[in-house]
């Protein structure tokens, strides 16, 4: 255990600088934790579920993981439905390894295609704060008009530009229809 002095802004720099903790890209990413949304370099699966009806054990722990990291009742809801509603269009939902963490998983889900792994996942899903993050560009919702999609400050090269809370059961059908559209991207590739 190594123990480290200074101001809170010095050990959040030393962090930073050794990789404790997310730096510039976790906060663009709006994460509520050190764990910055991944581009593309996804971690290990622990754990996952495919398909359009989950196995009893794969429901529980994904309800577990929910429950076990969101702030509400509510919001937990929608995102449980949001994952039952995106396991019909061929999908996995992983939760990846983590060494910062205490359960050793991240604190997001990832949505994959359940198909061929030639990219990252199309949604990370934080049960925290019921807050996913999609692989589109702005370009890609341009047709859409909704408050709740909100376009990331990111790179132009970062594919993940897209976000979209979960704060209303609108929004649960808003974001099954970006990940729609996600899917379509990574499956035509």
């Amino acid at each position: 255990m190594r123990i480290i002095e200074g101001s809170v802004d010095e050990v959040v720099e030393y962090q930073q600088r050794t990789g404790a903790v997310g730096g510039p890209a976790a906060s663009a990413a709006g994460a509520d934790s050190a764990e910055a949304i991944p581009e593309g370099n996804d971690p290990a699966a622990a754990r996952a579920a495919s398909g359009e009806q989950w196995s009893q054990e794969d429901e529980f722990f994904i309800k577990q993981f929910v429950y076990g990291r969101a702030t509400d009742g509510a919001s937990a809801e929608r995102v449980l439905q949001y994952l039952q509603r995106v396991a019909d269009f061929g999908t996995t939902v992983e939760a990846g390894e983590s060494e910062r963490t205490k359960d050793g998983l991240t604190d997001y889900l990832m949505v994959r295609d359940a198909g061929p792994r030639r990219f990252g996942a199309v949604v990370y899903v934080r049960p925290s704060n019921a807050g996913l993050t999609l692989r589109l560009r702005p370009g890609d919702v341009a047709d859409l008009e909704d408050e709740r999609i909100r376009p990331r400050d990111v790179k132009s090269s970062q594919m993940y530009a897209i976000n979209c809370p979960l704060v209303d059961d609108k929004a649960v059908e808003l974001a099954a229809t970006l990940t729609e559209r996600a899917l379509k991207m990574v499956r035509r590739d």
